[in-house]
């Protein structure tokens, strides 16, 4: 329970600077930041505060609710409105669901993965080599000053998918996620921290914001990506220090952003200072992109991407390349979760990009998606599903008389498990009626067919009691 309000802190606030809402909803963070609100406290009722300083109830609660959206108070029904705690010591993550193993049994269809086209042969012979060189340093810790190979490789990666980064400002991270957990944490400061992000996210990075105190604010997306007014919006009235957005193959929606809207969405971030975290672990897989962020602001844009999903998952690495100059501080957050990445696997990712291994393993993998996103095609295209290139799952819209509880359980039931929307909306956002469906990496094309064969059955037969 919080304290009762302390009637003796009368907000401090500019009443020409703007409009009053916006003044006193400002004032009201000022006095958490310095204290003169305590996490915890009791606001006093609208009606009570806005008598003591002479302003109207409306303009009152419209600056409890900005406050709110901003993530610095929590109303409570009957109770009132309460400065937000700050993170208790401890802090539990659940497991997402998608996570969760399949019943014996089902087939699973939710957790995209790389492709298997033979690169557990090319990648033990790569690791063959490396020991065989003995050029791997296992008696000390990782240094800045033996992984420059590391990060002169994957310069020199980037470099071909048109990121232009320099060895001091790459970070080697394991997978995109830490990547992307190490930029929110770089890119925000103070007892609320806020990070504007497509209003379906990637579950794991919902796991990242939570893990480092953040909220995350949903912004409206429309077929380009991130909507430029409503990101605007949010900007006025959320504050948020940084932005999380994946323009190429957006998981889960398939919308991969023109270059005009990056262009404005860069604009907008300057005008805002906002700093943009740009998540492409998707666009190595796909033949051609247009720029990344970097191309249109490179001062403030922190670039994640990984090998996940284009040559092997089981490497667990990626890298973030951050503005210039601010290399040290992805560093020493690094640093502070697991000192560095490994040198033997970073070695091992020397020699994959080196000897051309990496590219053949994309452009097979690339191939072979090709291929399972026209089998699914084939199955469920009269359902309006969409796929593609170098996607490694499709999205689907259901169709009437399914709802996403009803189509989940039936297609479980089925033995095939599918993602629903719901998995990637924030907490209290609409949920759309639509399901993502993996293509399958590891399964036989028969098995997959077969699978396929299941859901368009489903489709076809949606519940008596929803079409009544």
């Amino acid at each position: 329970m919080g304290t009762r309000f302390d009637t003796s802190w009368v907000p401090d606030f500019n009443t020409d600077a703007g409009p009053k809402y916006r003044a006193l909803s400002g004032a009201i963070e000022d006095a958490i930041r310095s204290g003169a609100l305590a996490s915890g406290a009791k606001l006093p009722p609208v009606r009570e505060l806005a008598w003591e300083i002479g302003v109207t109830p409306g303009t009152v609660a419209r600056a409890y609710r900005e406050a709110t959206e901003a993530g610095a108070l929590r109303a409570t029904v009957g109770q009132g409105t309460f400065v937000r705690e700050r993170r208790e010591t401890g802090t539990f993550i659940p497991l997402h669901p998608l996570t969760n193993l399949p019943a014996e049994g089902q087939v699973d269809l939710r957790n995209s993965r790389s492709p298997m086209v033979g690169q557990e042969h090319m990648i033990n012979e790569a690791i063959t080599r490396v020991i065989s060189r003995g050029s791997v340093v296992l008696d000390d810790y990782t240094r800045a000053t033996n992984d420059y190979s590391t990060r002169t490789a994957l310069a020199n990666w980037l470099g071909k998918g048109g990121v232009v980064a320099d060895e001091d400002s790459i970070v080697p991270t394991y997978g995109a996620q830490q990547a992307v957990l190490v930029a929110m944490m770089a890119c925000t400061s103070g007892p609320h921290p806020v990070v504007a992000v497509s209003d379906l996210i990637y579950p794991g990075f919902q796991q990242a914001a939570k893990l480092a105190g953040i909220t995350l604010y949903p912004i409206k997306s429309d077929e380009h990506g991130l909507c430029i007014n409503a990101l605007a919006e949010a900007c006025r009235v959320a504050r948020p220090q940084a932005m999380l957005v994946t323009p190429n193959l957006h998981n889960p929606t398939l919308v991969t952003m023109p270059e005009s809207r990056r262009a404005e969405i860069a604009e907008l971030a300057r005008a805002h200072d906002l700093q943009i975290i740009e998540d492409d672990v998707y666009g190595w897989l796909m033949s051609s992109r247009p720029p990344s962020f970097p191309s249109f602001a490179p001062e403030r844009t922190w670039y994640a991407t990984s090998m996940s999903k284009c040559i092997a998952a089981g490497l667990r690495f990626g890298c973030l390349v951050t503005p210039p100059g601010r290399g040290p501080i992805g560093q020493g957050i690094i640093q502070a979760m697991n000192y560095r990445v490994s040198s033997l696997i970073g070695q091992i990712v020397v020699e994959l990009i080196e000897s051309g291994i990496a590219d053949e393993i994309r452009v097979s993998a690339r191939e072979h998606l090709e291929a399972r996103a026209a089998l699914l095609r084939r199955h469920l295209a009269p359902w309006g599903v969409r796929t593609a290139e170098g996607a490694n799952f499709a999205w689907l819209s259901l169709p009437e008389g399914w709802h996403l509880a009803a189509f989940d359980r039936a297609c479980a039931e089925a033995g095939v498990r599918v993602a629903t929307a719901g998995a990637y909306v924030l907490p209290g956002a609409d949920v759309p009626n639509k399901i993502r469906i993996a293509l399958g990496m590891g399964l036989s094309d028969e098995v997959f067919s077969d699978c396929l064969t299941r859901i368009s059955r489903i489709l076809a037969h949606p519940p008596v009691e929803l079409m009544a």
